[in-house]
Formats: C-alpha cells, structure tokens, sequence
C-alpha cells in the first residue's frame, strides 16, 4: 500500500524536525516499509513523502511502535504539521 504524507514546516523549528525526521524514518524498516519519494518544496515550507507498506497491518503497527511513540515529544516541540492519505497510482 502507499501512503502519501503531508507535512507543513513553514513554522517548524528545522532542526527539531529533520532530527524527529532522521529517527522516525529509520524506523520504517522494522515494519517492512520504505521511502519511495522524499520531496521538499522550493519554498521550504512543505514536504512530501511517499511511502510504500506491504499493507494496512504494517502501518499500523509504525503507527503503534513504542520508539515512534517515544519521538511523539519531539514530533510536538518540532512545531511541524501533517496529513496522511492512503494513495494509489494511475496512468
């Protein structure tokens, strides 16, 4: 499955969040999931990345991981926003 995420850090503490960013992403693996696409806008304000899972029980189980949970401080202080959406591709 992939799922699209949203994320707006036009008012996030930068280092805070490419530091929440570098642990949480690490952590994909362990779920069998993995970064397909990591975009920024040319304005900095934005980011998107595409995720790939093998399927919905994986997702919850990043979602649910105790070391995610312990980021969830950080994720907070950081200041940045999010949206996650369920995607597929077309032609």
């Amino acid at each position: 499955m992939l799922v699209f995420v949203q994320l707006d850090i036009s008012a996030a503490d930068r280092e805070l969040f490419e530091a929440y960013e570098t642990e949480v992403l690490a952590l994909l693996a362990r779920h069998g999931a993995a970064v397909e696409e990591r975009l920024r806008s040319t304005d900095g304000r934005s980011e998107m990345h595409l995720l790939h899972f093998p399927d919905a029980e994986a997702l919850a189980a990043f979602r649910e991981d105790p070391a995610r949970a312990a980021l969830q401080d950080l994720w907070r202080r950081c200041g940045a926003t999010s949206t996650l959406s369920e995607v597929t591709r077309i032609a």
